[in-house]
């Protein structure tokens, strides 16, 4: 058991504590697993989504670290990330496999479990998925070996329908922390809010606020494009005006991510 307590030991994942993860605990405890998953989250938490979602799926007994056939069947690569011979990864973080990625991924799913009582196959950045490539995956989606698992992980709800209609979908966010206030739409609205900016605004805390309301109104990829934005001034302690500066060229100017954020990895 010790060995593999160093195998998986890890931080708790920053989604550990939110209500919509709980309810995902509760479905591995009750055993209601869904063969074909959709999680949808902002995308810095993706590669602890992947492999907190390995464990449970992986795990005979749908908990994660204990010491059955599944769990004692994971590895920690020379790189430091976790193996285990019935998960198969397609995709990076921000790039989404091939049709020749995702064909070879069904080859695998259709094998028989190596150590676990399943076979999981995990496609990152599964929103980005070209149509060929997603739909070679309809029908293992929807008529999978017994064994087999799909989950696909995605920021905003940009999944395509055929896949969606397949899978269960989770959005995973924070709970409540402020009344929901719209973004300023319109040159009008943004320049109001700049005359307004001010030195010790709480912009986490507006941000909340805007991720909220798009939440109410249904807008999972604007939802997730605010929370990503408040995590990385959570987490890189930004200066006020740079924060002012993001804000205005991610949301307002809708500069796409990749270009900026890569100066902040």
């Amino acid at each position: 058991m010790s060995d593999l307590a160093s195998v998986l030991n890890r931080p708790n994942p920053p989604f550990a504590e939110l209500p919509s993860w709980r309810d995902v605990l509760g479905t591995f405890a009750k055993g209601s697993v869904p063969h074909s998953w959709a999680l949808a989250a902002p995308v810095e938490w993706h590669a602890s989504l992947r492999d907190e979602m390995a464990r449970l799926y992986l795990c005979d007994q749908g908990m994660g670290g204990d010491d059955c056939e599944g769990c004692r069947g994971w590895r920690r690569s020379a790189q430091g990330s976790l193996t285990h011979p019935d998960l198969t990864v397609v995709g990076e973080i921000d790039k989404a496999g091939n049709v020749e990625a995702c064909r070879a991924l069904i080859k695998e799913l259709f094998l028989k479990p190596v150590a676990a009582k399943r076979r999981l196959g995990v496609l990152l950045a599964a929103d980005k998925l070209l149509v060929h490539a997603a739909n070679s995956l309809l029908k293992v989606a929807e008529e999978p070996p017994l064994h087999a698992c799909l989950l696909f992980l995605l920021e905003g709800d940009n999944l395509l329908p055929t896949l969606r209609s397949r899978s269960r979908f989770t959005t995973l966010t924070a709970p409540l922390s402020s009344a929901p206030c719209p973004m300023p739409r319109g040159e009008t609205e943004w320049l109001q809010w700049l005359q307004n900016f001010k030195d010790g605004d709480d912009i986490p805390g507006l941000l909340s606020s805007w991720t909220e309301d798009f939440l109410q109104a249904g807008d999972l990829e604007s939802a997730a494009r605010t929370e990503r934005l408040r995590l990385l001034v959570l987490q890189k302690k930004l200066s006020q005006t740079m924060t002012c500066d993001l804000l205005i060229l991610t949301l307002k100017e809708e500069l796409p991510f990749e270009h900026i954020f890569g100066g902040f990895r």
